[in-house]
């Protein structure tokens, strides 16, 4: 084969690959036209992805809250009207603010004028570098946390109560210290939050060396998580890659191949949200028999009769896990506000305060802290939902609101998301989905350094470019072809 072969070769698989990836783009755009004809349905079937975030958001927010009171921990809320009326006002500022930039501006026919085999491109280059920051990431960690090898991640993964005890120990001994690597891997940690929603997002566009590298790279962090007994970062890449599959599903347009794609992405999701459960149950039924059943725990007497005392222990500590963090909210609710002086809200910024600025956070202590004083609710070992941790700094009507911009910013990542399929706010979107999944628990985007910079950063990013976009030149090209509306 000649030189000239190889090439011609090359460039039709970059042709196939940008085919495939016009196949994703909104109708009206590609490679047949500005004018392309769109299915009749598509005004309607766009107003209903328009608003899919809010509802899944709002069937797990309110469906927590629901869940909870059919619990037995709804027996220990003192102020169940101020907390209702607390949970029901948020989620209604959130619901609120998610409708006014929604309604303001719906996803619309407009493409980025980018020719698609340099969006392919970028992507390419993420992934790969994002796998290679994963792969850096989790070794570090193993190591920090005293992994032998693949023999011990095995251990672990068959009794994950043992590694979860060995994590606890070690954090007890070296509380507070955080070596060179790691914190440079924090500042570096927008590339965290790249690699599994670009991954599910441009699956098929991608070669097979590029996938391969983005799975070897998440196969590691799997592997850290495996060995320290914890689901937070499994919980992580479900919801990154749920995310990035409904971004994908959103986007696509060619009827042949939509279905097809759409029951793949639908079977993908269930496949691994339902691992993601049973091995829940499993951990939890191990930690169970490890440490024990708190008093909170009680496992119903029908159940244990039905599966055995351990797997019912296991499945009544699942169903804990997302609704205890309310009645911590009910313990919090009730303690008077202090101003932590900007380092309550987030656990990073707490730790950044601590250590680079010698500031200690208990002498201006966030409200879990204060509650644990006055009612014993543990700040640490239980939840108490995003808001106390929030209202640390901006009081709880502040928290509230803040739920607003959330619910409106949640939406205008959404929007550009599947208007455009560009990198930014796909990876904005993403992460406001961990923040609203976490909302029954913590401040999850603001409680590891990479986290909140990765976060910090995409915003920051996010911002700037559309303050470019809005003050553009007009003698400048335009970066957006717009189709006409079929309303």
């Amino acid at each position: 084969m000649t030189a000239t072969d190889g090439f011609i070769g090359r460039r039709q698989r970059e042709l196939f690959r940008v085919d495939d990836e016009l196949a994703f783009l909104p109708a009206g755009t590609g490679r047949g036209g500005r004018h392309a004809q769109a299915p009749k349905s598509a005004p309607s079937n766009r107003a209903t992805m328009a608003w899919l975030p809010l509802w899944m958001a709002l069937l797990w927010l309110l469906g927590t809250f629901g869940a909870f009171w059919l619990t037995g921990l709804a027996r220990y809320v003192k102020n169940p009207d101020q907390l209702c009326l607390f949970v029901v006002g948020a989620t209604a500022l959130f619901a609120a603010g998610y409708a006014v930039q929604i309604s303001r501006r719906p996803p619309s026919r407009t493409v980025a004028s980018t020719d698609a085999s340099k969006r392919l491109r970028l992507v390419r280059h993420l992934v790969l570098i994002a796998a290679i920051y994963y792969a850096v990431r989790s070794l570090a960690r193993l190591w920090e946390f005293g992994a032998t090898g693949p023999q011990s991640v095995w251990a672990s993964l068959q009794n994950p109560a043992t590694g979860y005890a060995n994590k606890l120990d070690l954090l007890a001994k070296d509380v507070g210290e955080v070596s060179p690597l790691m914190w440079t891997l924090a500042v570096l940690g927008v590339l965290g939050t790249a690699l599994v929603p670009l991954l599910a997002l441009y699956w098929r566009s991608l070669s097979f060396g590029v996938r391969l590298a983005g799975l070897a790279g998440i196969a590691l962090h799997v592997a850290f998580f495996l060995f320290i007994g914890t689901m937070k970062g499994l919980g992580d890449l479900v919801l990154m890659m749920l995310g990035g599959l409904l971004i994908a599903r959103a986007t696509m347009r060619r009827r042949r191949r939509a279905r097809s794609k759409r029951r793949s992405a639908v079977i993908l999701m269930s496949g691994a949200f339902a691992l993601f459960l049973l091995y829940m149950t499993y951990i939890h039924a191990a930690r169970s028999a490890e440490f024990g059943v708190g008093e909170y725990i009680r496992p119903s007497p029908a159940v244990s009769q039905l599966v055995g005392e351990r797997a019912a222990e296991g499945i009544a500590s699942t169903l804990f896990y997302p609704t205890h963090g309310y009645l911590g909210l009910s313990h919090n609710l009730q303690t008077p506000f202090q101003w932590s002086y900007g380092l309550g809200s987030s656990h990073s910024a707490s730790m950044f305060g601590e250590q680079a600025l010698g500031v200690d956070p208990m002498d201006h202590p966030a409200y879990p802290y204060r509650t644990e004083a006055q009612s014993g609710w543990p700040a640490l070992m239980y939840w108490a939902t995003i808001y106390p941790w929030l209202a640390s700094d901006l009081t709880f009507p502040g928290a509230a609101l803040f739920m607003g911009f959330v619910g409106w910013l949640f939406a205008r990542a959404w929007s550009d998301a599947i208007s455009t399929r560009r990198v930014l706010p796909t990876l904005v979107f993403t992460q406001l989905c961990l923040l609203v999944a976490y909302v029954p628990a913590n401040n999850q985007l603001g409680l590891s350094p990479d986290a909140t910079a990765g976060t910090a950063t995409l915003l920051a990013l996010y911002a700037a470019a559309s303050l470019f976009r809005r003050h553009r030149p007009d003698g400048q090209s335009q970066t957006m072809i717009h189709a006409p509306s079929r309303r």
